[in-house]
């Protein structure tokens, strides 16, 4: 949906994948910085790389589990079932983590892993808010979503009057959950750094203001 003047008109195709990309874009970039510097992965990787940890089962097993559960949570919540939006929303799972990890190894390539302590913060930093900026844009259009960033999307407006802090902060204790609990009773954790926490405590904040100030145009579309 485009707001052009007060008039809420339907994006062309053109618009749709323009805009489709340039998210996708920024949450690749972004996704492959916070890899490259290894300062702590978001909550939800974070979380699975500790049950892998925990159990030795390879990360992708719970990376995707995540996904199908939070898809299967859309379901029971909009009491519906989309067929074409639920195995959209699954490919963006498997599509994705291959941008990643693209992206990732390409930063790596240049040398980011091996920077010094401050530059890796600041590019962890920059690359988390490219992940809100990028999540901004692809929540807006509502077509080609990863199912957490959908399941926040559908509970920031059905349940939280639109307030994406909430709903994101709220998406993110759960992972943040599992890794506690994981570290009470194992004494160890694993991809939690500055980052995971900043993911934590200010991504909401960032998607809302990306909201406002990237593509200001692009608005949320009334039916999740």
């Amino acid at each position: 949906m485009y707001n052009d003047n007060g008039k809420t008109v339907e994006l062309t195709s053109i618009q749709s994948i323009t805009f489709l990309l340039a998210g996708l874009l920024l949450n690749a970039i972004g996704n492959g910085l916070t890899v490259a510097t290894n300062m702590g992965s978001a909550p939800w990787t974070a979380a699975a790389a500790n049950l892998a940890n925990v159990t030795q089962l390879p990360i992708d097993i719970f990376l995707f589990g995540f996904g199908f559960i939070a898809a299967v949570a859309v379901i029971f919540i909009l009491h519906d079932f989309d067929a074409g939006r639920f195995f959209r929303n699954l490919a963006f799972v498997f599509i994705f983590s291959v941008v990643i990890g693209t992206t990732a190894t390409g930063f790596k390539s240049i040398g980011v892993g091996h920077l010094h302590y401050w530059p890796r913060l600041i590019l962890d930093i920059l690359g988390i808010t490219m992940i809100g900026m990028g999540i901004s844009v692809t929540q807006r259009l509502a077509k080609f979503l990863h199912p957490l960033d959908d399941l926040t999307n559908v509970t920031r407006f059905k349940y939280f009057h639109g307030n994406v802090v909430i709903a994101q902060t709220l998406n993110f204790a759960i992972p943040m959950t599992i890794s506690l609990l994981i570290w009470l009773f194992t004494h160890k954790l694993v991809a939690v750094n500055i980052g995971t926490l900043f993911s934590f405590f200010c991504q909401g904040f960032v998607i809302s203001r990306a909201d406002k100030l990237l593509i200001p145009h692009l608005v949320h579309r009334k039916e999740l």
